[in-house]
This record gives C-alpha cells, sequence and structure tokens, in this order.
C-alpha cells in the first residue's frame, strides 16, 4: 500500500477510481468505504478519501482529476498554485480550463472555462498540479476580469512578483486572440515595463496619454543620506536640465511613521534640486484634469505628435 500512501498524499486524499486500482484498491472495498460514509464519492471519477467538506486543495485536485478530457488550473488559480497574492485574496472559485465543445459534470466550487486554443501540449506543472504555463494564466486571469482597473492591477502584481516578465506577457498576448480588455493590457504592459508596479503609477500613466503628456521615469532609485535606496514613484528629467517628482500618497501614507519618511525624502529632493510634487492615489484616479494642469504649469513638455 506505499503507492497507495504517496499517491493520497501527493493529492491531498484525492485519486479517481482507476488510481485506487491501479493501487491495489478494489471496487468492492471503495464501495464498502462509501457506504460506510468514509469515503465520498465527488463528480464522474473520483473519490475523496474523508467524509467533510473537501478543503480549497482538495476541490483543486478534484477539479483537474474528475475530467478526462484535458484539463489544467488556469488564470487566477493557475496563479494562486505559483503563489500570487493579489491584494492579499485568493478567488473563492477554482478555475479550470478545457476544451471547447467538452462534455463535463458541473463540480461545486469549480468555473469551467471552455478554450478553443487548449489541448494537451497546453498542460504544465505548477505547484504540483497540472496548470496553464504562467503568462497565458496571467492574461486568462486578466480577461475573466469584470473591469479593466482590476485587469490591469492584475498584471503589474503578477510582474512585481516576478512570476512573468513583461517581455512575456506581451509575447503571450499575440497569440491570445479576441480576448476582454486586450488592448487595456497591451497598454499596462508598457506601462509596467517602463517601471509602474502600483496601481497608482498605471493611473499617472494613463494621464500622460489622455492629456497628451512626457511619459515619467518610474521607480528611479534615489540613495539617502544614510546610503539606503529609496524608489521615486514618478520623475520627469526636463529639457532645461531640472527635473520634477511626483509622489502619489496612498493611505498608508497618513500613517505618522510614513508621513514623516516622506517629508524628510521630499527635503532631500529638494536639496538636491528637484521640484517635488505630491498627489493622492484617489487624485490620481479621479481628479486626473488637476493633477494634469499642475503638470503642464510645472513644466512637463506635451508630446509632439509626428
Amino acid at each position: 500500500m506505499t503507492e497507495l500512501v504517496a499517491l493520497l498524499h501527493r493529492q491531498c486524499g484525492v485519486a479517481t477510481l482507476d488510481q485506487l486500482l491501479a493501487c491495489g484498491v478494489s471496487v468492492g472495498r471503495v464501495r464498502a468505504h462509501v457506504a460506510a460514509r468514509r469515503w465520498q464519492r465527488i463528480g464522474d471519477r473520483c473519490v475523496l478519501t474523508h467524509n467533510h467538506l473537501p478543503t480549497r486543495t482538495q476541490t483543486m485536485w478534484l477539479a483537474v482529476l474528475d475530467y478526462r478530457v484535458p484539463v489544467a488550473l488556469a488564470g487566477m488559480s493557475a496563479l494562486e498554485v505559483a503563489g500570487f497574492r493579489f491584494f492579499g485574496r485568493e478567488t473563492e472559485l477554482v478555475h479550470v480550463v478545457i476544451p471547447r465543445g467538452s462534455a463535463y459534470r458541473q463540480l461545486a466550487g469549480v468555473k469551467v472555462h471552455e478554450s478553443r486554443r487548449f489541448g494537451p501540449r497546453d498542460v504544465v506543472p505548477i505547484g504540483g498540479y497540472p496548470a496553464t504555463p504562467l503568462p497565458r494564466s496571467a492574461l486568462d486571469a486578466a480577461a475573466w476580469q469584470p473591469f479593466r482597473r482590476y485587469a490591469s492591477g492584475l498584471l503589474a502584481a503578477v510582474v512585481q512578483q516576478r512570476l512573468c516578465t513583461p517581455d512575456e506577457l506581451a509575447a503571450e498576448l499575440r497569440f491570445v486572440g479576441r480576448i476582454r480588455h486586450k488592448q487595456v493590457m497591451r497598454l499596462t504592459l508598457q506601462d509596467v515595463a517602463g517601471g509602474a508596479e502600483a496601481l497608482s503609477e498605471l493611473d499617472v500613466a494613463t494621464l500622460c496619454r489622455t492629456f497628451g503628456l512626457w511619459q515619467p521615469y518610474r521607480q528611479v532609485v534615489r540613495t539617502d543620506p544614510a546610503g539606503r535606496r529609496r524608489y521615486l514613484d514618478c520623475e520627469w528629467r526636463l529639457p532645461d536640465g531640472s527635473v520634477v517628482v511626483l509622489e502619489i500618497d496612498g493611505a498608508h501614507h497618513m500613517e505618522a511613521e510614513h508621513w514623516a519618511a516622506d517629508m524628510r525624502r521630499d527635503r532631500h529632493e529638494v536639496v538636491r534640486g528637484r521640484r517635488v510634487l505630491r498627489c493622492t492615489a484617489y487624485e490620481a484616479r479621479h481628479e486626473p484634469a488637476t493633477i494634469a494642469e499642475d503638470l503642464i504649469a510645472i513644466g512637463i513638455p506635451r508630446v509632439v505628435s509626428a
């Protein structure tokens, strides 16, 4: 039974009936365990070797084992098993992808996506599960979001957490066909490749495109007087040689410790001859015209059309 123990350990207590038979467990024994309510039959093919509700990891195994067609964790679920965290939350549903037109039984807690461009060669192991490759998983997760801003933030977070590079995502985007938010994703990847890592920085990039202003350098590294590396949100180097810095404050910047650190950093930048502007993340999102007016007034050039 060593093989059975290893199988159930690897798959968190979930197995198909065929796997159990291959490990020497007879159909009669399975039926006896199910009849005694020690085990459960779930879906068309799977056995859960306890009598409680399945955990999230067990639901993932049920989702990828129950179907006879090629199947893989996809979207946010594939990113999740790779270690991705978006705003500290996990999606409630487990997402899987199968070939378009395949017959399947709906499982509780599982969202099935059908795809014309999915087959056995599109499956890779991630975290022990069969899953779609991370670039595809990220783009699918973004396309399945109802809101463009959420899709943009998700791609930025995937790059920030070093799961994919902007080039990998951009290359995958060339082959996805028509999907929701595709143009927004393309612009987002351009911004992320330029250094944007937060939603507020993506909002500034959108602001500059909308009002025809130069795009800033993002996450510029500076060394403070104590020799520590600091990162500036947005920086413009103007034709006259001067430098303008825009710092975008989220809610945490109002905390006393962050507020004091921000003021010290601002003083350091001003002493070095740079002009520092500040705005809130709310302004960057909801009041871009006001910020654009101030950027123009301080001298940020407009983009010259070819």
